[in-house]
C-alpha cells in the first residue's frame, strides 16, 4: 500500500510539473516581460508626460493662466496677469481673457506637445531595444481638457508594437485628479463680478464652497491680486485685476 501511495504522488507531482512546463511555455513571452520590466506603453506615457504636466500648471496657476504672461503686475517676484483690466480711474475693468479655461487647456497643450513628441520617441526605443518591431511614433498631439475633478490628457501618437503578436495605439489618454477646474471657474465669476461691478465679494464663495480659500490684496496704486486655494488639495490660482481704481490709493480697502 505504501508503494502504491507513493507511485501515486510521483504520478500527480509529474502531472503538475506536465502542466505547469506547458504554462510556462504558452505564457512565456508575457512573463519574461513582466520579470524583465516591460512597461505598458500607455502607463510610460503617462510616467513620461506627467511630471511636465505638473510643472505646467504649478507655472500657469501662480501666473494668472499664462506661462509668459503679457500685460501684467509683478507681486512678490511673480508676473501675475491681469485678467480684468483698466488704465483709467472710477470705472469698472475689461475682461482681458474671456475664455479663460479654454485658453489655459490651450497653454497646457502647447508646452506638453514637445514633451510628449520625446516621449514617444523614448518609448519607441524603449520597446525596440526589447526586441520589438516599432511602427509610428514620429510626431504628438496634445489635448488637454479640465474637468470637475480632474484634468484628462489625450496624446495623439499612433503607434504599433510587433513581437509574436501586434499591438496598435491610436492614442494614449490618462487623468490627473484635480480641482483646477472649480478654481478657474471662480476666478471667471469674480472676474465677471469686477467688470460688472467694479469690486467683488469673495466671502460668498467661501460661505458657499467651504473647501475653498481666497485671498484678496488691495494695492495703493488700484490693483488687486486674487489668490484662489483649495485647501484639500492645497491648488492655488492666481490672478490680478484693476477694476474701479481711485487715484492715489483713495477708497482702498484692506
Amino acid at each position: 500500500m505504501k508503494k502504491g501511495a507513493q507511485v501515486t504522488v510521483y504520478i500527480i507531482v509529474a502531472l503538475v510539473v506536465v502542466v505547469f512546463g506547458i504554462i510556462i511555455y504558452f505564457l512565456y513571452p508575457r512573463i519574461s516581460e513582466i520579470i524583465g520590466g516591460t512597461t505598458e506603453p500607455g502607463d510610460y506615457m503617462r510616467r513620461c508626460v506627467q511630471p511636465e504636466l505638473d510643472r505646467g500648471l504649478e507655472i500657469i496657476s501662480r501666473q494668472g493662466g499664462y506661462l509668459d504672461p503679457e500685460g501684467y503686475i509683478e507681486y512678490q517676484s511673480v508676473p501675475i496677469k491681469y485678467l480684468c483690466y483698466t488704465s483709467r480711474y472710477y470705472v469698472p475693468c475689461y475682461v482681458q481673457q474671456p475664455l479663460l479655461v479654454a485658453h489655459v487647456e490651450r497653454e497646457l497643450n502647447g508646452l506638453l506637445k514637445e514633451k510628449a513628441e520625446s516621449c514617444a520617441g523614448e518609448l519607441r526605443s524603449y520597446y525596440e531595444s526589447r526586441g520589438y518591431q516599432v511602427g509610428g511614433g514620429s510626431r504628438a498631439e496634445v489635448d488637454v481638457a479640465f474637468a470637475p475633478g480632474r484634468i484628462d490628457v489625450i496624446i495623439d501618437s499612433p503607434m504599433t508594437f510587433t513581437k509574436d503578436t501586434t499591438q496598435e495605439f491610436e492614442s494614449f489618454r490618462f487623468a490627473k485628479s484635480s480641482e483646477m477646474y472649480m478654481l478657474l471657474m471662480t476666478a471667471v465669476s469674480i472676474i465677471d463680478f469686477e467688470s460688472t461691478y467694479g469690486d467683488s465679494e469673495v466671502t460668498i464663495y467661501m460661505q458657499y464652497y467651504p473647501e475653498l480659500q481666497i485671498r484678496k490684496t488691495k494695492l495703493i496704486e488700484g490693483s488687486t491680486i486674487y489668490n484662489i486655494k483649495n485647501v484639500k488639495t492645497s491648488e492655488v490660482f492666481s490672478f490680478a485685476s484693476r477694476s474701479l481704481a481711485w487715484p492715489g490709493g483713495l477708497g482702498l480697502t484692506a
